[in-house]
């Protein structure tokens, strides 16, 4: 979490960077603006009694992390783009690279939303998030904007590598950079101890 803020804040405004994710355990991260007994109550409803729940800087709802592609994208934010576009067209890339392998998805059009916050990322699916051949959500994703860049932190339960994230991306925005220059990795060593801090989880 503390280097995808980093290499959003670090990063050149036209630069594309594309980092996936590999857990050394499970793990749980939450919106920013959620509440983080919320976060922590979730977690222990599931058993997770020893996972520290992470804020995040994008927002959304609590997502669990146990086997699934977690992944997150800078890019250059137009600023006549709303966030439902960029929704559409990143998880609309992924779709079709799922397809392309075989994986029956699809995009989640209804415009019927359930009153109250979902506290779950991945209870039900919002407007163009990802849906599998059962109709349940396997692709959500949340949103931070920057000035003239934008971060996306998504979560893909489909059983895939992250190539097909990979794949998704480069069809909708272009081939994404995977490297990351030793200065994005020093800013994100600095946030690092504000991501473990109670400050910022228990903020709220």
């Amino acid at each position: 979490m503390a280097l995808d803020e980093a290499v959003l804040e670090a990063s050149p405004p036209q630069a594309l960077i594309l980092r996936l994710y590999e857990w050394a355990a499970p793990a749980c991260t939450f919106g920013y603006s959620q509440a983080f007994q919320s976060a922590r109550s979730a977690c222990d409803e599931r058993g997770w009694k020893d996972v520290a729940p992470v804020r995040r800087a994008t927002g959304g709802g609590v997502v669990f992390h146990d086997g699934d592609v977690t992944f997150s994208l800078v890019f250059p934010w137009n600023k006549t783009c709303a966030p439902e576009t960029i929704y559409k067209n990143i998880h609309r890339g992924i779709h079709l690279a799922l397809k392309a392998a075989g994986i029956a998805s699809g995009l989640w059009t209804s415009t019927q939303r359930e009153e109250g916050v979902r506290l779950h990322c991945f209870s039900l699916p919002e407007k163009m998030d990802v849906i599998g051949s059962d109709g349940k959500k396997i692709l959500g994703g949340a949103l931070r904007k920057k000035g003239i860049k934008g971060l996306y932190q998504g979560s893909l339960r489909a059983g895939v590598s992250g190539e097909i994230v990979r794949e998704g991306v480069e069809r909708e925005f272009g081939r994404p950079s995977l490297d990351l220059l030793a200065d994005w990795l020093e800013a994100g060593r600095v946030l690092e101890d504000r991501y473990r801090s109670s400050r910022w989880n228990r903020r709220r």
